[in-house]
């Protein structure tokens, strides 16, 4: 009994040592060999830049409007042709004593017919008449009636009575319409029809003698006469046709002179200038002829409007000349005074519009013909002109409008000098007083782009919005771009955009397409809509190839592009601008450009070399320290660390003190800290875009040097800004690592959850995620471990593979078996021990660990062969130790206490710690199995003393309770159950045994 005592006193002052003990605090963990990369340098290769800015969109020539007093269109001919030319009935020569008393004295009406038919022939015209009007009124017989009326006719009208031809002929049409007399009547009196303004009636008898059979000598005339007739109805192209017809064919002269006269005029109308001049110089070269003046007017006429103005000025005074008095003097006049304001020859052409006045005052030519001068000076005059001009109209009388009209001129001509003042004042004066609508709206253009040239931006938008309603498509043209610049000019880009963009949907033809395009793109880019001004950039180069513009628009697109992330996109868009444009300005920061674009795309070699090339081409290059730092960062990128730095310090030297971020990237890889810091904190303050990869820079060296506190202030404020690439990755991998170390598995779980979901391809979230694996590992933290370790296996296989080595490997199946999936972790064990060599440090672990898998998995033999290896192959090995208890174990659960004592013993005697107390417990329970009371209290109280807060210790106080009982001691007993209800994280299960045992023993 006493021996019993004493071991217990000896079991309490042991407890209270192991207890004591077991309070102090574990060291800390040794820090993982984990270093954060250098930041990236691709936030400092900022794209070349030239300073821009949109272009002036230049009106589209504005003419003044036409007068509002045109001149008349020039009068028709009169529809007539030369009567001597004309057709008559065939006629036999006259007999010898044609006229003889037989007829004047005896009057036979034979004899009178035949005198008179004689007297014709010999162009006695008065004398034919009388015989043939005496025939006329003797005669009853219908023949000779007949005869004597007609020629009466032909003998009327060759005297101008044309009334008693008309009379004449009517009668022998209506009497024998298809005779021969009456063919020749007919066609005579459709001529005389038409001379008198009866074009209808003509055209209907004209045409009915084409329809039937008639003399050959009819037939020309009567299709020259339909032509005529057709014209003076106003059907003009049929009267054309029917003229080119009839020259088509071999027709008498004097039809084929008539003919081409009046083709001429017809297509001079129809706008055949040259055809109307070709044929016209036909006519008045075939010499007189009753239309020959007028037919020299019309084709000095035609030359002028055909682009001939020289030979119209000849033409016309040789007229005028010739034919001083003739009934189209004043539109010759006319003519001429055109035809030298077309030569600018504006001194003769007042001459020539002064003596129009005297030849024709009061004239509807007057005023038009004035008006067209003050146009031209409007146009092309001086200031002088038109302060001689102006005030001398405004002296006449005349109507509002023209009054108007004449102001708008002056204030154009004006405006052309440089006298804006006034200008403007002569163009308010048309805005307040009546004018055309043409006028007004002119007027109201000038006054707004005179805001607008004086910056006037809200007036001149306002002026040129009024306008925009406008009906003329010129004039609403010039006021959306006047509305469109004045926007702009006023920073209203909305507006601005708008306003170019209905231009170019509704002008889109209009030679100023392209440049309101380009003014649009502006629009949009000022208002921040970089996708729609890259596409219209895009849209003006492609439509405006060779436009100079076109160099500065692809650059901008392509800027445009690669801030959009479409480094593709912009890389096309600089190659086509350095295809077109080899030599403009901006070519060179294109080169640039083009190869910052692929070191941004990673093709360190690719942009190395063309920026070598671009150096070459351009040592003196005002992008030198640009291209300096693209160097040095292609240099870093390849890993040609000490080049780098040169290059980047030959930036810094060039002004670009962005390369210092490159100098304290190279430095941290070098582990100088000092320099990284400095060069980092130089380029945080003096280049503005690389300060937050300077921060980060300086979060890595002071995390790379374990300066906790300071790399988290540093990620703190970093990770609460919007995600970076190759910063917010390696800032979280940070983070996790940091709270994987402390322990604080939430925390380290989170900032891995943030990396997978949202920087996925980032080589910061492997290396996170096999960090906090092997950290949650080495502390025992399986379940986190197993989690981390198979997102990288589902995730990143290469990386699983290439990063933590065989050692991983065995961690990750360690997970899988404290976490209850002992199958797996079998699998992945019986390969690793496979492929191992015997010489393996981790060897004797993998093979403890594959026992222990296969007794998990309920495989006791061969978990017992693994065991049974372990000890034999590494017996000094910790594992063996481990091994030997395990299978102790195994023996002890088999019955097998004899053969399992020695092994626990060993296991108890080698071990320490859990594994020990584990040891120990084994051993009691086995010698509390085989009836040992005693031997079994003191196996469970070692337990209990080498590991007081593990589970065995637990076990061991309830084992030892209930052999105390065994034992008959029932005061021990009761103080190792009651010393097991006060342990801290005492399992139910154990507990209720305890409280069992406690009553049983008569115990509270």
């Amino acid at each position: 009994m006493k021996a019993g005592l004493a071991r217990l006193a000896i079991a309490a002052l042991v407890f209270s040592w192991a207890a004591g003990a077991s309070a102090q605090t574990a060291p800390p963990a040794p820090t993982p060999p984990v270093l954060l990369p250098a930041p990236p340098l691709t936030s400092v290769l900022r794209l070349a830049s030239p300073p821009l800015e949109k272009p002036a969109v230049a009106l589209p020539p504005l003419a003044l409007p036409a007068p509002p007093e045109a001149l008349p269109e020039l009068p028709l001919p009169r529809p007539a042709s030369d009567v001597a030319l004309r057709p008559m009935a065939p006629i036999a020569p006259p007999r010898m004593l044609a006229c003889n008393p037989l007829g004047s004295v005896f009057g036979v009406v034979s004899e009178q017919i035949e005198c008179g038919r004689a007297r014709l022939q010999r162009g006695e015209l008065e004398g034919a008449r009388m015989e043939l009007s005496a025939a006329a009124q003797r005669t009853h017989e219908r023949e000779q009636l007949r005869e004597a009326r007609y020629w009466l006719a032909e003998t009327a009208l060759r005297l101008g009575r044309t009334d008693e031809a008309l009379t004449a002929f009517d009668q022998v049409a209506q009497d024998d319409p298809r005779g021969e007399l009456g063919l020749f009547a007919v066609h005579g009196r459709a001529w005389l029809q038409l001379e008198r303004g009866d074009p209808t009636r003509a055209l209907a008898a004209f045409e009915a003698l084409q329809r039937g059979s008639v003399p050959a000598d009819i037939v020309p005339m009567a299709r020259h006469g339909r032509a005529l007739a057709l014209y003076a109805l106003g059907r003009r192209a049929e009267a054309r046709d029917e003229w080119t017809a009839l020259l088509s064919r071999s027709v008498p002269r004097p039809v084929a002179t008539e003919a081409t006269f009046w083709l001429g005029e017809a297509l001079g109308r129809q706008g055949d200038l040259q055809g109307a001049v070709d044929r016209l110089q036909v006519f008045t070269a075939a010499g007189p002829h009753p239309l020959y003046e007028t037919g020299l007017l019309r084709l000095a006429w035609f030359r002028r409007l055909a682009g001939q103005p020289l030979e119209a000025v000849k033409g016309l005074r040789g007229m005028l000349s010739a034919f001083p008095r003739t009934r189209e003097a004043g539109w010759a006049q006319a003519g001429l005074v055109l035809s030298l304001l077309d030569l600018d020859d504006f001194t003769g052409a007042v001459a020539e519009a002064r003596q129009l006045e005297q030849r024709a005052p009061g004239t509807s030519l007057v005023t038009p013909v004035w008006l067209a001068v003050a146009k031209w000076v409007g146009e092309k005059g001086t200031a002088e002109q038109a302060s001689a001009l102006v005030p001398e109209l405004l002296g006449r009388s005349l109507g509002a409008s023209s009054r108007a009209f004449v102001l708008t001129v002056g204030g154009e001509a004006q405006r052309r000098a440089g006298q804006r003042a006034e200008a403007r004042e002569q163009f308010e004066l048309v805005r307040s007083a009546p004018s055309t609508d043409a006028v007004d709206a002119f007027a109201g253009l000038r006054l707004a782009e005179m805001e607008l040239d004086a910056r006037e931006f809200a007036a001149a938008r306002a002026s040129a919005e009024r306008l925009v309603r406008a009906t003329s498509p010129e004039v609403r043209a010039a006021a959306l771009l006047i509305a469109a610049e004045a926007a702009y000019g006023a920073r209203e880009f909305a507006a601005a955009a708008n306003l170019y963009g209905r231009f170019a949907r509704e002008y889109q033809q209009h030679p100023l397409l392209p440049t309101v395009v380009l003014a649009q793109a502006w629009a949009e880019l000022r208002q921040g809509r970089a996708a729609e001004a890259r596409a219209l950039f895009v849209r003006f180069a492609e439509g405006a190839p060779t436009d100079p513009r076109s160099a500065p628009a692809l650059l901008l697109a392509a800027e445009l592009a690669a801030d959009a992330g479409d480094a593709a996109g912009a890389r096309a868009l600089l190659e086509r601008l350095l295809a077109r444009f080899p030599d403009d300005a901006r070519a060179e920061a294109a080169g640039l450009n083009r190869n910052l674009l692929l070191l941004r795309a990673g093709d360190a070699p690719g942009a190395l070399r063309g920026l070598d090339e671009l150096l070459a081409r351009s040592p003196r290059s005002p992008f030198l320290g640009r291209i300096r730092l693209a160097r040095g960062v292609a240099l870093f990128t390849a890993g040609r660390r000490d080049d780098a730095a040169g290059e980047l310090q030959a930036a810094v030297n060039e002004g670009e003190e962005a390369a210092r971020l490159g100098l304290g990237a190279v430095a941290l890889e070098r582990t100088q800290w000092a320099v990284a810091e400095r060069e980092l904190a130089a380029a945080r303050d003096a280049a503005p875009g690389a300060v937050l990869a300077a921060e980060y820079g300086l979060a890595a060296v002071a995390f790379n040097q374990g300066k906790r506190d300071e790399f988290r202030r540093f990620a703190t404020a970093l990770l609460a800004g919007p995600p970076a690439p190759g910063i917010t990755a390696p800032l979280l991998e940070g983070t996790a690592v940091l709270a994987a170390e402390d322990k604080k598995w939430p925390e380290a779980r989170a900032a891995v959850a943030g990396l997978v979901r949202d920087h996925p391809r980032e080589p910061a979230t492997p290396a996170a995620l096999g960090a906090v694996g092997d950290l949650a590992a080495k502390a025992g933290e399986w379940a986190v471990a197993r989690e981390s370790y198979q997102l990288l296996a589902d995730r990143y296989a290469s990386a699983a593979s290439a990063g933590g080595g065989r050692a991983r490997e065995l961690d990750q199946a360690e997970a899988l078996l404290r976490t209850g999936a002992a199958p797996d972790a079998r699998r992945r064990l019986e390969a690793w021990t496979t492929s191992a060599t015997t010489t393996e440090a981790a060897l004797p672990r993998a093979l403890l660990l594959l026992a222990q898998a296969q007794e998990a998995a309920g495989d006791r033999p061969a978990a017992q062969q693994t065991y049974a290896r372990l000890r034999q192959d590494y017996p000094t090995n910790q594992s063996s130790q481990s091994a030997t208890f395990a299978q102790g174990r195994l023996l002890l659960a088999e019955g097998k206490w004899a053969e399992a004592k020695p092994l626990l013993q060993d296991g108890l005697d080698r071990g320490d710690g859990a594994a020990a107390a584990e040891a120990a417990y084994l051993l009691g329970e086995g010698y509390r199995g085989a009836g040992q009371q005693q031997e079994a209290v003191e196996s469970y109280m070692t337990s209990a003393y080498l590991a007081p807060d593990s589970a065995w210790a637990r076990r061991a106080l309830l084992g030892a309770g209930q052999s105390f009982r065994a034992l008959k001691q029932p005061d021990a007993a009761t103080i190792v159950l009651r010393k097991l209800l006060a342990t801290k994280d005492v399992e139910p299960e154990l507990a209720e045994r305890a409280r069992a045992e406690l009553k049983a023993l008569g115990a509270s």
